[in-house]
């Protein structure tokens, strides 16, 4: 019975050690599976969630363009759409296609992203291996160590990673944003010194005919030489601006050239419109937009921000003071044939003697309330921008609709007037051609003005979406000195 008592505590040991064996393990592996679930970065889905926000990517699709099967379906895309003409939805899908900046930012931000989501991952453990010979003893080490305090601050770190990576997300939405809308203001801008160069020839046509009628007639001693230097003064004031504008269109095209990323025999190939899109019916409702504060861009990201930090508050104070780096060892001794192990655990642990980390804890501390303040100080603006945007775009809009509604009609009605009158032998034809001209400056002016009506959409949208773009009015410039009346 004895004996059989005796093998009965063997099995109770053996099974009680087996226990332990496995705990040892479950704690292992489960310790490897925390380790293992950080924060990871994907890019795809990041794309595939900007790409469905219409408010963001108004037409096309952003692809990073890595293999060559990628760059040639881009590139074949853009083929397409340079065979024909090129409108505010095709300037962008072209952008996406072609720019190689726009495909730096792609790659940029993937980087970026990469890297916030390494911050929730700890350092490797280290393991060090060592032989040792004196006489005949031989000796092996066999060393492993990490940081105690990343081990135990890794739930915070993820948590932070995670964060940091929703902020990269962030901005790399607004960049997009931003390059896109870019390319719309210059496509708005090249569009309308296309149109303006057309009035600007016209009106230069006419004035040249008219300085070379007055020229004729102050020969034939019809015209004073007073009243013939007023009309050639006009002229050469038109021959200034149809210069201007000749270059305005050249400098429109080509920014709207470079932010497509297009090469000289693509440029030559890109054709736009002649004209602005019409003058919409009916201006945006700000009810519309109001609400949407909340989820702009700088918004987003100053909370974050503030939420980051706080996060990271609690780490970095127990980081200011000290730091625990813990080791395994476990030795295998050989002497003369006769083997023996030696085990054991080291801890590593930074003194705060010189330095207690309180400047450390004084920056932290300063950098949480400024992160707060800043959150407080761009939901203030927000609402701020968000009234200054709107009352500048519906000024823009009544601005323009005045010009199509009231002013282009009345300098149309004038102008009939004078054709009938110079009919009737009424009026001179330079009368006829200054109200000509009276015409053709007003539609410049509405030509400015519609322009400066879609500059102002673009940039309301940027206020809302939190990336406030700088738009300008333009100036017009034509010649504007009346002549004397002269028969």
């Amino acid at each position: 019975m004895r004996l059989e008592g005796g093998n009965i505590t063997l099995v109770k040991k053996a099974m009680k050690k087996n226990r332990l064996a496995m705990k040892l393990r479950i704690f292992y592996f489960g310790l490897i599976f925390l380790i293992s679930g950080c924060t990871s970065y994907k890019f795809d889905q990041s794309l595939n969630n900007i790409n469905s926000n219409k408010d963001i990517v108004i037409a096309g699709k952003i692809t990073a363009a890595i293999n060559q099967e990628q760059q040639n379906e881009l590139f074949n895309n853009s083929k397409a759409l340079l065979n024909s003409k090129v409108g505010e939805k095709e300037a962008v899908e072209l952008m996406l296609s072609k720019s190689p900046s726009f495909q730096s930012l792609l790659f940029k931000y993937r980087g970026s992203g990469s890297a916030a989501a390494q911050k929730g991952r700890i350092s490797n453990p280290v393991f060090s291996f060592e032989r040792m010979v004196k006489g005949s003893e031989i000796e092996y080490g066999r060393f492993l160590s990490f940081g105690l305090l990343d081990l135990l601050s890794l739930p915070t770190k993820q948590k932070s990673s995670k964060l940091a990576v929703d902020l990269n997300n962030i901005n790399f939405a607004s960049e997009i944003y931003g390059a896109i809308s870019d390319v719309r203001m210059s496509w708005f801008e090249a569009v309308a010194s296309e149109q303006q160069l057309t009035l600007y020839d016209n009106a230069f046509v006419a004035l040249s005919a008219n300085a070379e009628l007055a020229k004729r007639m102050k020969k034939t001693g019809n015209m004073t030489t007073s009243d013939r230097v007023r009309q050639q003064l006009i002229y050469s004031e038109a021959t200034v601006a149809l210069a201007k504008a000749k270059m305005r269109k050249i400098s429109s095209r080509e920014n709207l050239i470079r932010k497509i990323g297009l090469t000289e025999s693509e440029a030559n190939n890109l054709t736009i419109p002649k004209k602005l899109p019409e003058l919409p019916k009916t201006p945006i409702s700000i009810e519309k937009i109001a609400d949407k504060i909340s989820d702009r861009f700088d918004v987003k990201t100053a909370r974050i921000e503030y939420e980051l930090l706080l996060e990271q508050l609690g780490v970095e104070k127990i980081n200011s003071y000290t730091d625990i780096e813990f080791g395994y060892r476990n030795d295998r001794i050989k002497d003369d044939g006769v083997i023996s192990n030696k085990k054991g655990y080291e801890l590593e642990i930074k003194i705060p003697i010189f330095d207690w980390g309180n400047l450390q804890r004084d920056t932290i501390q300063a950098d949480l309330i400024a992160k707060q303040k800043i959150y407080e100080n761009i939901l203030l603006a927000a609402a701020s921008e968000l009234r200054e945007a709107y009352q500048n775009y519906r000024t823009a809009f009544d601005i323009a609709k005045h010009y199509y509604d009231q002013i282009i009609p009345m300098h149309e009605i004038l102008l009939e007037e004078a054709t009938y009158n110079y009919n009737g032998m009424i009026i001179g034809i330079f009368e006829l051609m200054q109200s000509g001209l009276e015409k053709s400056t007003a539609e410049i002016k509405a030509t400015d003005a519609l322009q400066n009506l879609f500059s102002a959409e673009l940039n309301l949208n940027s206020v809302v979406l939190g990336r406030k773009l700088g738009a300008k009015s333009r100036t017009t410039e034509i010649a504007s000195n009346k002549a004397k009346k002269v028969h």
